[in-house]
């Protein structure tokens, strides 16, 4: 079990006990600037919308599902209690198993098409950059994704910044999950596209459950991960590799055409990266070996993200034409020079998807390897696939606008996760009681004098400061709570095993990983050498940094969770 148990987040053993209430605080509105956002939708639901067409398949699904109103329950469960000495079963216990069968009533009723319209709008504008799954341009609200389009809108409502509309969202959210179980068999009867809003509704809800910070959705999501991989695949969407596209002229009629089935297969692609990538983030939550197999050579390729995000079928054509014509030349231009040093077109132009996943199946596989045997041969050579990544990918990572998906925290974040176990952590901080935490104290000692611990402390300082780096309007990937949360806790175990203030030294941070083009230099005003003197010295006021970024990125509720816990920890070094 993971840190989202009631007991940690709740009330932690040995350590001052959190109250609920404190969760229960709205965030602030942040100021939005979508006007000119790229990733905006063109189009809104006009006051010509009928929402029955969102409402009607939710709550059929939800009648079929249980009682369609109140006056149909039995009038109270008490009614069916018997005795537990019974030697056969009477009508009394048989009705009384007859409403436990049945599940309570739910409210569908949705909200107003305004707040569906707000919703989708940040849906677009601040998450689906940072994961993107669902083909903006070409995205319209129909019977057949009214399951999608409610997912959207649940993650939506909590850029409101206001408790109701994020309570709203929860509501959505919950009532879709039931939804999903109970209508999948109806998709399945279905066309591709049907299938595909199913799966996508479901990694969506998947993600709002995750970063909920309530432990009975976080829990729930972990439980239903392997459905959401076995609807994938029955819909035939790990056997689809690429998106393919169009190699000739095609006449202006049909570029439309081309473009929707594009759209068909790009989206199908990405649903699978977002599979591999939740598998690693549930595997590492919850310290358990992945569901998927993770490898790059398992991975199917998306296109890159100027296609993706291009608004209309011409655009999408003209980059494409552009694309095939620049790779003609460079392939005639090689040819006529045996010598020359053939380029490598699609790394200089490879989707944040594709780097994402293959960076989450890298984290997934050192999970897996801890879970049996992590030793030093394995440990050098995860180092060395991570540098390769870090080679092939980092071009397209750097500056604002690819930086979506913080792919250089999630970086540092696999290193901290090679060099450290974030399981007995954990278990040190009162996780699952007393008596494994002071099992698990003696194995962070004898961690906290080893180098893998100084190398961990090394990356969590730099996850801290990328972190610090991040543009306020830039809604921070779903891997990043966890990423912080994970450095302060590397940082307060250091500590409370060596209280006295140490700074790296200059061998320490002479580490291949810190040496590499743009793994630090973004942080540097000139670029220079790493050196140690760009490293703080390790000591508390680091947490009450990660507890101050927590606390002000994003939305997620996670964040502030993960913040109430560090603040105990904080107070455990300060003796406050």
């Amino acid at each position: 079990m993971g840190l989202y148990n009631n007991a940690l987040f709740n009330q932690m053993p040995g350590l001052p006990w959190v109250g609920t209430r404190v969760f229960d605080t709205p965030t602030d509105l942040e100021l939005l600037d979508i006007g000119l956002n790229a990733h905006e939708p063109a189009w809104l639901l006009g006051s010509d919308f009928d929402l029955n067409i969102l409402d009607f398949p939710i709550s059929s699904v939800m009648t079929e599902w249980g009682y369609s109103n109140h006056e149909n329950l039995p009038p109270h469960p008490e009614a069916y209690e018997t005795s537990n000495t019974l030697d056969q079963i009477d009508e009394a216990y048989r009705e009384g198993l007859r409403y436990k069968l049945q599940p309570c009533p739910s409210n569908t009723a949705l909200p107003s098409a305004d707040f569906l319209n707000l919703c989708i709008k940040l849906y677009f504008v601040r998450f689906n950059p940072v994961f993107p799954i669902v083909h903006a341009p070409s995205f319209r609200p129909s019977s057949e994704n009214a399951i999608l389009l409610l997912s959207v809108c649940s993650v939506g409502a909590l850029f409101m910044g206001s408790a109701t509309a994020a309570a709203q969202g929860r509501k959505i959210f919950q009532t879709l999950n039931k939804a999903n179980l109970s209508s999948w068999d109806t998709y399945i009867r279905r066309d591709a596209r049907e299938w595909r809003s199913l799966v996508q509704a479901s990694i969506i809800g998947q993600t709002f459950g995750m970063l909920s910070g309530q432990p009975d959705n976080v829990c729930m999501t972990e439980s239903f991960h392997g459905t959401a991989i076995a609807w994938a695949r029955q819909g035939g969407f790990f056997k689809i590799r690429a998106a393919p596209l169009p190699n000739c002229d095609e006449p202006e009629a049909n570029k439309g055409d081309l473009w929707r089935r594009w759209v068909d297969a790009e989206e199908s692609v990405r649903l699978v990266l977002a599979l591999y990538v939740h598998d690693s983030e549930f595997a590492t939550t919850f310290h358990h070996e992945p569901l998927l197999r993770h490898g790059t050579g398992k991975l199917p390729v998306c296109n890159p993200d100027e296609l993706f995000f291009a608004p209309t079928a011409s655009d999408w054509y003209n980059i494409v034409t552009r694309d095939r014509v620049a790779n003609s030349k460079i392939t005639h231009i090689n040819a006529a020079n045996i010598l020359a040093v053939p380029p490598v077109i699609m790394t200089t132009r490879k989707a944040q998807m594709f780097a994402y996943a293959s960076l989450a199946g890298l984290v997934a596989s050192i999970q897996e390897k801890r879970a049996s045997l992590l030793d030093d041969g394995a440990k050098q050579q995860f180092r060395n696939l991570l540098l390769s990544w870090h080679h092939e990918h980092y071009k397209h990572i750097q500056g604002p606008r690819k930086n979506h998906i913080n792919l250089l925290i999630f970086w540092h974040a696999a290193f901290m996760a090679l060099y450290s176990d974030f399981d007995i952590m954990e278990r040190s901080i009162g996780r699952d009681g007393k008596h494994a935490a002071q099992e698990a104290r003696e194995a962070i000692v004898d961690w906290a004098v080893s180098l893998e611990a100084r190398r961990s402390i090394l990356h969590a300082l730099l996850v801290l400061r990328h972190l610090e780096m991040l543009p306020i309007g830039l809604e921070p990937a779903i891997h990043v709570p966890k990423a912080a949360f994970y450095s302060a806790m590397i940082v307060y175990s250091y500590i409370k095993c060596k209280p006295s203030p140490c700074v790296p030294s200059e061998d320490e941070v002479n580490l291949p990983e810190l040496q590499v083009a743009s793994s630090t230099n973004s942080l540097q005003p000139n670029g220079d050498k790493v050196t140690a003197a760009m490293f703080p010295p390790v000591e508390p006021s680091i947490l009450c940094n990660a507890i101050d970024l927590l606390r002000r990125i994003g939305h997620w509720e996670i964040s502030r969770k993960f913040a109430c816990i560090l603040q105990i920890l904080l107070d455990d070094l300060t003796k406050a």
